[in-house]
C-alpha cells in the first residue's frame, strides 16, 4: 500500500509540470461553401515547461466513437510572450471541410489546468491526501464554440472575435471589471452569459463553482450585462487565481446560428490600489459619411498615472476605421455606407493606473451607423393618385446584385405636413407624428410608389425610409406633399333624412369638377348618380341630369326615395360626362348606425366610407320618457358607448358626422346624419370570474375551495357560484355544487363514493341575478371559469406480518392497518410450497385464517403474500406491487370473517 501511495505521488509531480492553461477561445470563418477556417487561442502559464506545438481538435463532425489518437491537430502559427503576467499567447490554424449543413460543437481538450486554481476545488477526486488547491491540476481544460449551417445564402456565420484579450489581475477589496470587446462579423445580435468552466467531454466541471460561491459572502457580487458583456466583480475578498467562462451566443432573425465560449483567468493580489473611474459615455448614433468624435477621461483615487485603451470592430475589423489618439486619448470615426448595420458597434475604452498591481475601469459604448435619408423625394398629383418618387439610396454602391433586391423603401403617409425633424437616433418614422405606414417598394432601384388609395382633398404628405437586408432603417426622408386636384366631381353629402325599410330618403350632393381639363371636356355636360346598397360598389343608375353647357351650372342634388335606410346604408358615385369622356367621383356612403347592447349601456358603431375624414360624431338620443332626441355627446371616433341605462328601457339614437376635405373650394364642414336606429340594453355581461385557492387536508380527507366575491372588485350583482369537478386530470368537469349567495366564498368537499377519494380538479363560476333578454326569457349569466386547481389523494396501505385467529377477539381476522384512498386489491397468500391458501380484491382482506375451500384452520406457520394495490389517484388508479410475509399462531376454532 505504501508503493501505490508513492506511485501516487510521483504521477502527481510528473502532471504539475505539464499544469499550464490559463484562458482561451475557438473562433471561426466562413471560407466558401462547406468550408471554414478554425482558429485556437490559448494563454498559457508562461514560466511553465510545459508546452503544446500542436493541439488535437474534435471539428464536431466526428462519429461518436473517434477516439483522441484519431484526432486531426492542429499546428501552431503564433507565440507572443509580450503579454505579460507570466502569461504565453499561442494561437493554432486550420480548416475543415464540412459534408453539408447542422449543428456542430467544435472542442479542444488539454489534460491540465495551472495548479492552485481556488475555485476548482470542491469535488471529490477519491484521494483525500491531496490539498484541494491541486485539484485544478488534474483538471482538463476544455473549450468549445458551436457552428450553426443551414440552407440558403444567410445561412453560413462567422463566429465573434474577442478583441481584447484576457490577461486580467485584480486585488483584494477593489472592484474588478472586464469586457471581451466583442465582434461579430455579420452583425448578428450578441447576448452574454456566465456559464460554469467545462472539463473532459465538454462537461460542466463538477469542481468548479463560482468565484463568490467560493467565498460564501452575500457581500461579494459576481454580475454580467447581457447585453453589452461588462463583467463586474464587486468585490474579491480572497487572494488566488480563479477561472470563470464566458458565453457569447449569436442570433440571427430571433434564431441561434452559433456561440464562442471564453474560458479565463483572474489572479486577485493583495494590493492597496484603487482603480481608476472612467468618466462614463452616452451611447449614441452617427450617420453614415459623418464624424463622431470624443475625448475619454478618467481620475485616478491613489494619484497615479493612467493609460488608455480602446478595443472594438471599429478600430480593427471594419473598412472603415476609426482612429485611436492614445496619447490624446480621443476616439474618431467616420464611418460609410459599409459600416451600415442593424445591431450597434460596440467599443470597450479601458482606463489602466501604473500602480504594481494594475487596476482598470472600462466604459463601452454602443455606437449605431445608420443609413442617411434617401435624397429628393417628389410628390406628383394626377387624377386620383399620387406617384412617388426619389434618388436611389445614395449607398447604392455596396450591395451586390442579390443584396439589392432585399433592400426595401417603407413609405408613410398623413394628411397635412408635421414638421418632423428627427432627434439623433429617432430612426424610422415614429407613431407620434400621425404617418402612417401605406405599402413599400422593394428593391434598391426601385425608387419609385404610385399612392392609389386617395380621394380629392388638402395636401397629402409623405416620408420614405430605407430598410437594409439586416433591419436596418435609416433615417426617415424630408416631408413631402401634394394635391389631389378637383378634377373630377367630389361627393359631399349622403345623409339620412327619413328612416324607413321601404319608404326612407337619401340626401346626397356632390361638388363640380371645377379643375378639370375643359380642352378635352367639351360642353354639353351630364352628370350620372349611381347606387348601392351597404359598402358595395354603386352600378345602379338612378339619376341622369339635363346636359348643361358650363361646369358652374347643372344639377348637384338628388333627393333619393322609397329606399331601405333602416337596416342598411347606401353608398352612391357620381359621373361627370363630356361626350365620350367620363370623370368618376370616390364613392360615399350614409352613416349606417349599428347598436349593440350591453348591461347597462348600448355600443353605437358608425359604419360609413367616404373620400373626405369625418373627425366628429354628434350623438342624439331619445330616452325612455322623451319626445325629441337630445344631443347627449361627441365622440371623436366612430365607436361610442353610451353607459349609465337602464335595463331594458328603450332608447333611441341617430348621428350626425362632421367631416372635411380640408379644401378650399368645396363646403366646410360637411354634415351627414344617420338613420335612426333603436335598442333596450340588458344584461348579458357575465360577472368576471372569481380567484380560486384549494387547501388540501390530505389525512384528513376533505378539500376546502376558497375563492372571492367579485362583488368587492369588478361585478355588483353576483348571487351564486357553480363548482365544477372532475376526479381524474384532463377529463371533462361536471356541476359537483351550487353555492347561493355572494357572500358565501367557501365549500367543503369531502369526497364522492366509495371509496372516499377527495383527489380531482376543481374550477368556480360566479353567476349573476336573473334578468330579462329581449326574447322574453330570463337569464342568468355566467362567468368563465376560474383557474383550474388539482389536488391528489395520499393513499395509505400497510398489512401486519402476525395474527391469530384463535377467535380471543384479538387479530382475529388478517386485516390492513387502518388504510385510505385504496379503490381495491388483489391479494394472495401462498403457503411454503407455494400452493395458493386464499385470495380476495377486499381492501378490507378479512382473512380469516382458513385456506381456499377449506374448513379448518390453516396451521401455524409463515405464510407468502402477493398483493397488487389499486391507489386513487388524480391520474385515475394507479397501481402498486409488493410482498411479504404473515405468522399465523395459536390457530384454533376458525373466527367470523364478517
Amino acid at each position: 500500500m505504501k508503493y501505490l501511495v508513492l506511485l501516487f505521488f510521483a504521477l502527481l509531480s510528473r502532471e504539475a509540470m505539464c499544469t499550464h492553461n490559463r484562458a482561451g477561445e475557438i473562433i471561426y470563418t466562413h471560407i466558401s461553401g462547406f468550408t471554414y477556417e478554425i482558429k485556437i487561442i490559448t494563454c498559457t502559464k508562461e514560466s511553465s515547461p510545459a508546452d503544446r506545438p500542436y493541439l488535437k481538435i474534435r471539428w464536431g463532425d466526428e462519429s461518436s466513437d473517434v477516439t483522441e489518437a484519431e484526432l486531426d491537430s492542429l499546428t501552431r502559427v503564433l507565440e507572443d510572450t509580450s503579454v505579460g503576467f507570466d502569461t504565453k499567447r499561442n494561437e493554432y490554424v486550420g480548416t475543415h471541410t464540412y459534408s453539408g449543413t447542422g449543428t456542430f460543437t467544435i472542442r479542444v481538450e488539454d489534460p491540465n489546468r495551472n495548479a492552485n486554481v481556488l475555485n476548482i476545488n470542491n469535488g471529490d477526486l477519491g484521494t483525500p491526501q491531496i490539498d484541494k488547491t491541486s485539484v485544478s491540476v488534474m483538471t482538463v481544460f476544455c473549450i468549445e464554440s458551436v457552428l450553426v449551417i443551414t440552407a440558403g445564402n444567410n445561412g453560413h456565420n462567422n463566429s465573434v472575435r474577442l478583441l481584447n484579450p484576457p490577461k486580467e489581475q485584480a486585488c483584494v477589496f477593489q472592484p474588478w471589471i472586464h469586457n471581451p470587446a466583442a465582434y461579430d462579423p455579420d452583425g448578428d445580435q450578441l447576448v452574454y452569459s456566465l456559464v460554469p468552466c467545462k472539463g473532459s467531454g465538454g462537461l460542466d466541471l463538477e469542481t468548479w463553482e463560482s468565484p463568490i460561491d467560493y467565498t460564501d459572502d452575500a457581500s461579494d457580487l459576481f454580475t454580467i450585462d447581457s447585453q453589452t458583456g461588462d463583467v463586474t466583480w464587486l468585490y474579491p475578498l480572497v487572494a488566488g487565481e480563479y477561472n470563470i467562462a464566458i458565453l457569447i451566443e449569436e442570433f440571427r432573425d430571433g434564431q441561434f446560428v452559433g456561440s464562442v465560449l471564453r474560458d479565463m483567468q483572474i489572479t486577485v493580489i493583495n494590493c492597496n490600489n484603487n482603480p481608476p473611474i472612467l468618466q462614463q459615455i452616452a451611447d449614441l448614433c452617427v450617420t453614415a459619411g459623418e464624424n463622431v468624435s470624443f475625448n475619454v477621461s478618467a481620475t485616478d483615487p491613489n494619484g497615479n498615472q493612467i493609460s488608455y485603451f480602446a478595443y472594438g470592430g471599429p478600430l480593427t475589423e471594419v473598412e472603415n476605421e476609426a482612429e485611436w489618439n492614445t496619447v490624446e486619448h480621443s476616439f474618431s470615426w467616420t464611418p460609410q455606407c459599409e459600416e451600415i448595420r442593424l445591431q450597434p458597434y460596440l467599443v470597450t475604452f479601458e482606463a489602466t493606473d501604473n500602480a504594481s498591481v494594475p487596476l482598470t475601469d472600462i466604459e463601452t459604448v454602443n455606437i449605431t451607423v445608420v443609413a442617411p435619408p434617401v435624397q429628393n423625394p417628389d410628390a406628383n398629383a394626377q387624377g386620383n393618385q399620387i406617384t412617388l418618387s426619389w434618388d436611389v439610396h445614395p449607398c447604392y454602391n455596396i450591395f451586390s446584385t442579390s443584396e439589392a433586391e432585399d433592400v426595401t423603401y417603407k413609405v408613410y403617409r398623413r394628411a397635412g405636413e408635421y414638421g418632423f425633424v428627427p432627434f439623433p437616433c429617432e430612426l424610422g418614422v415614429p407613431g407620434y407624428t400621425g404617418y402612417v405606414f401605406i405599402g413599400e417598394s422593394q428593391g434598391l432601384n426601385n425608387n419609385t410608389y404610385v399612392d392609389t388609395d386617395l380621394s380629392y382633398g388638402g395636401a397629402y404628405c409623405y416620408m420614405v425610409t430605407t430598410c437594409w437586408p439586416d433591419g436596418a432603417i435609416s433615417y426617415a426622408s424630408h416631408e413631402f406633399c401634394d394635391t389631389i386636384i378637383k378634377d373630377v366631381p367630389v361627393l359631399t353629402k349622403v345623409s339620412v333624412v327619413a328612416t324607413d325599410l321601404t319608404a326612407g330618403i337619401d340626401s346626397v350632393q356632390w361638388s363640380k369638377p371645377s379643375e378639370i381639363d375643359t380642352l378635352v371636356f367639351l360642353p354639353p355636360y351630364q352628370y350620372k348618380l349611381y347606387h348601392a346598397t351597404g359598402l358595395n360598389a354603386p352600378n345602379q343608375l338612378v339619376f341622369t341630369s339635363d346636359p348643361f353647357n358650363s361646369l358652374g351650372s347643372g344639377d348637384t342634388t338628388f333627393i333619393h326615395t322609397n329606399i331601405n335606410t333602416q337596416s342598411q346604408g347606401n353608398n352612391y358615385k357620381v359621373e361627370f360626362i363630356s361626350g365620350s369622356n367620363t370623370a368618376v367621383s370616390s364613392p360615399a356612403s350614409s352613416v349606417f348606425l349599428q347598436l349593440t347592447p350591453f348591461d347597462n349601456s348600448i355600443e353605437l358603431q358608425m359604419i360609413t366610407d367616404v373620400p373626405w375624414t369625418n373627425y366628429e360624431y354628434r350623438i342624439y338620443r331619445k330616452g325612455p320618457g322623451n319626445i325629441d332626441f337630445v344631443l347627449t355627446d361627441i365622440s371623436f371616433t366612430n365607436v361610442y358607448l353610451d353607459t349609465a341605462l337602464i335595463n331594458n328601457q328603450l332608447y333611441c339614437y341617430k348621428v350626425l358626422a362632421v367631416g372635411s376635405y380640408y379644401a378650399s373650394d368645396v363646403q366646410d364642414p360637411l354634415y351627414n346624419w344617420s338613420q335612426e336606429n333603436c335598442s333596450s340594453p340588458y344584461d348579458m355581461t357575465p360577472p368576471c370570474s372569481p380567484q380560486l385557492s384549494v387547501q388540501h387536508y390530505c389525512s384528513e380527507e376533505y378539500d376546502e375551495l376558497v375563492w372571492n366575491n367579485p362583488n368587492e372588485s369588478c361585478a355588483n350583482d353576483v348571487q351564486q357560484y357553480n363548482i365544477y369537478y372532475t376526479p381524474v386530470e384532463g377529463q371533462p368537469m361536471s356541476l359537483l355544487a351550487t353555492v347561493t349567495g355572494a357572500e358565501n366564498t367557501n365549500y367543503i368537499f369531502e369526497g364522492l363514493g366509495l371509496p372516499v377519494s377527495i383527489a380531482g380538479c376543481f374550477t368556480v363560476t360566479a353567476l349573476d341575478s336573473l334578468n330579462l333578454w329581449p326574447n322574453g326569457q330570463y337569464y342568468q349569466n355566467e362567468s368563465p371559469f376560474s383557474d383550474t386547481i388539482c389536488v391528489d389523494n395520499c393513499p395509505i396501505y400497510f398489512l401486519p406480518n402476525i395474527f391469530s385467529p384463535n377467535n380471543d377477539g384479538s387479530n382475529d381476522l388478517f386485516v390492513p392497518f387502518e388504510y385510505r384512498y385504496i379503490e381495491s386489491v388483489d391479494f394472495k397468500v401462498f403457503n411454503r410450497w407455494g400452493n395458493l391458501v386464499f385470495e380476495t380484491t377486499d381492501p378490507a382482506l378479512k382473512w380469516n385464517g382458513v385456506p381456499k375451500g377449506g374448513t379448518d384452520i390453516c396451521s401455524d406457520g409463515v405464510y407468502f403474500y402477493v398483493i397488487e394495490v389499486n391507489t386513487i389517484r388524480l391520474s385515475g388508479i394507479v397501481t402498486e406491487k409488493f410482498s411479504g410475509t404473515i405468522q399465523l399462531v395459536d390457530g384454533k376454532t376458525p373466527p367470523n370473517s364478517n
